[in-house]
């Protein structure tokens, strides 16, 4: 039975409910199989009942997955007024703060959001994009010409420093960032599957998550606090904020700075962190597409010693190889709204009340959507095949709908830099007999170690920005 766009109120709570996954324990239900493994879980969920199916979770009266495309429609199409994100993600709540992002109110997060597009303007794009480039050559001349290094923490660091300098400024990075990356892995390791269900349990690793935010806060107002003092500004995101004023003509506050700071980096850093190493494993598991990579390189570059944000923007088959690394392996693996209302989808009734999620992992290998789902196959996003053009709201890796993310652009311009310069300068070997994906956080990686090592080519091609 074909899905209805319209949200219905019946009132008869048993009638035509979605089936209920088997398996679970009493009270906790399928927490503890979803702590191990989620994407098994969903999985079996898809694999028993389809595209939509209950699971049994503390702290929600009912969890409903919605897997593929149809189902996503009615997933990210939904009005404010008919979801809410505030109740499922208040494990980002300890680290934007109150009030800031998921935890505003949807008019005020809507504005908050506003904010980023002045971010992501193509002016200060291509001060990230210098700063993108600049940061790969020196992270790499620093190396030396060979070099054993985990690819997971390569991406996590180079990331932190391309996405500190963007956001907070050079002169930042250049004092800070050491600390900074120290901090907001502290952080950023209060993110887990517990989190999810339960973010404020007196546990060791939130206390630690709830000092570094204090400690971060501290650095970021350190900068803002100067800026004023001495009546300067930066080309950065931080400046943005700064600048930024609500429609009542209100400034933002320190905390909201740090707060809205910190969402779009979690939004554009990890994301890039993650994918690199995914993108380097991948890549060379499939050394046919080393070649082509490199011929698109020449292309571009021809014999020019620099790279511009046009360039970045030219390289449609390191796009692709991106495309589908985040395919293969989402770093976020589910999604998740409140229901406001009652809907339909795929001829079931799903209550109001009802926590409704996605996960990226299990949609991004039906088969039906994309053929031969378990192979790395970047020509899938090429305009011959176009598989997530065939089938809107197929590939969610940044989400989708009014709420996709705005970091998508700042995450895969970085990972196109950083991936270009690796490219045309180093050989790169595998170390691992196997690479497999790390469910003890909640935003998946490679399991580690990661390792590969780098070895530089003879000729070595030195790229300036332009």
């Amino acid at each position: 039975m074909p899905a209805t766009a319209t949200a219905t109120h019946a009132t008869d709570s048993s009638a035509n409910l979605p089936p209920m996954l088997d398996g679970g324990v009493p009270l906790l239900g399928h927490a503890l199989e979803m702590r191990k493994n989620p994407v098994e879980l969903f999985q079996r969920g898809y694999d028993r009942h389809g595209s939509v199916y209950q699971l049994k979770l503390p702290r929600s009266p009912r969890t409903v997955a919605m897997i593929g495309p149809k189902a996503h429609e009615k997933f990210f199409r939904r009005r404010d007024d008919e979801v809410s994100m505030r109740e499922v993600y208040a494990l980002m709540t300890p680290i934007f703060g109150k009030g800031i992002a998921y935890d505003a109110p949807p008019e005020v997060m809507r504005e908050q959001l506003g904010f980023f597009h002045e971010a992501l303007r193509e002016r200060r794009m291509r001060t990230y994009a210098q700063g993108f480039v600049e940061e790969a050559e020196r992270y790499f001349d620093a190396i030396g010409d060979e070099a054993v290094v985990d690819l997971y923490e390569v991406g996590n660091e180079l990331t932190i420093y391309t996405s500190s300098r963007s956001l907070l400024g050079k002169d930042f990075r250049d004092r800070l960032s050491g600390e900074f990356a120290r901090v907001y892995y502290e952080m950023e390791a209060g993110l887990n599957v517990i989190a999810f269900i339960a973010p404020h349990l007196p546990l060791p690793s939130f206390r630690r998550r709830d000092r570094a935010r204090e400690r971060l806060y501290a650095m970021i107002k350190q900068i803002t606090d100067q800026r004023r003092r001495e009546n300067t500004t930066g080309e950065d995101f931080l400046q943005t904020l700064m600048d930024a004023k609500y429609k009542d003509g209100r400034p933002l506050s320190d905390d909201e700075i740090t707060g809205l700071l910190l969402a779009i980096m979690f939004a554009g850093h990890h994301t890039s962190g993650v994918t690199f190493a995914w993108t380097g494993i991948l890549l060379h598991q499939n050394p046919q597409y080393i070649e082509p990579l490199l011929d698109e390189q020449r292309a571009i570059l021809g014999g020019r010693n620099e790279i511009t944000l046009e360039d970045l923007h030219a390289m449609h088959k390191l796009e692709c190889c991106v495309k589908e690394t985040l395919r293969l392996y989402p770093p976020i693996i589910m999604l998740a709204r409140k229901l406001l209302v009652d809907i339909e989808c795929e001829g079931y009734r799903i209550p109001a009340d009802t926590t409704i999620m996605a996960s990226p992992a299990v949609a991004h290998r039906i088969p039906e959507v994309f053929p031969n789902p378990n192979r790395f196959e970047p020509e899938r996003f090429g305009p011959e095949r176009a598989e997530d053009k065939k089938h809107p709201m197929a590939w969610i890796a940044f989400g989708a709908g009014r709420h996709r993310c705005m970091g998508i652009v700042f995450a895969q311009l970085q990972l196109r830099a950083i991936w270009s310069h690796i490219l045309r300068n180093f050989e790169v070997e595998l170390l691992e007999p196997t690479y497999e994906p790390d469910y003890t956080r909640l935003l998946v990686g490679p399991r580690k170690p990661c390792r590969a090592r780098l070895v530089r080519k003879k000729t070595k091609t030195t790229v300036a920005v332009g």
